[in-house]
């Protein structure tokens, strides 16, 4: 796996289990649209880490990067579901289509990776230790949690 994917996996952990955090036990908040439920999570993480006014326009300018990525990702995805379906029915995968569109959805994790990252850094950079222990303990709690639903 290259270097660009590992990292944009990483922050796309980190964004989205440090937002899960913050919305735990509000399951019926999921059924609103990706911009309500981002600033939904910015609030709660404002809140529970107690974020100063700098930290949480930091979170403000990752979250808005990560809706960017996300929507950049989701584009296409009606008509790739389509052509993913289409393939399935044929007697023969086509290989060389299949991996056209894994390849276009990692150019767009490519294209915006870089901004992703350097929101992840800002805002992490500008955590006390305190705040990102207090992160560390939920993704620790997450991942116990989702160990034993599997």
């Amino acid at each position: 796996m290259k270097k660009s994917t590992k990292i944009i996996i990483a922050a796309l952990t980190v964004l989205g289990i440090s937002g899960s955090v913050f919305a735990y036990g509000k399951h019926n908040h999921w059924k609103m649209a990706p911009e309500d439920k981002a600033e939904f999570m910015v609030e709660m993480a404002t809140k529970k880490l107690d974020l100063d006014e700098s930290q949480r326009q930091n979170l403000q300018a990752l979250s808005g990067d990560m809706l960017a990525l996300m929507q950049s990702i989701r584009a296409s995805r009606e008509l790739q579901m389509q052509e993913i379906q289409q393939m399935i029915a044929e007697p023969v995968l086509d290989q060389t289509k299949a991996l056209q569109i894994v390849q276009e959805k990692t150019q767009a994790i490519n294209q915006q990776a870089p901004a992703v990252i350097a929101s992840l850094a800002l805002f992490m950079d500008s955590l006390s230790v305190e705040q990102k222990m207090e992160i560390q303990s939920f993704m620790d709690e997450h991942r116990q949690h989702h160990r034993h639903e599997h």
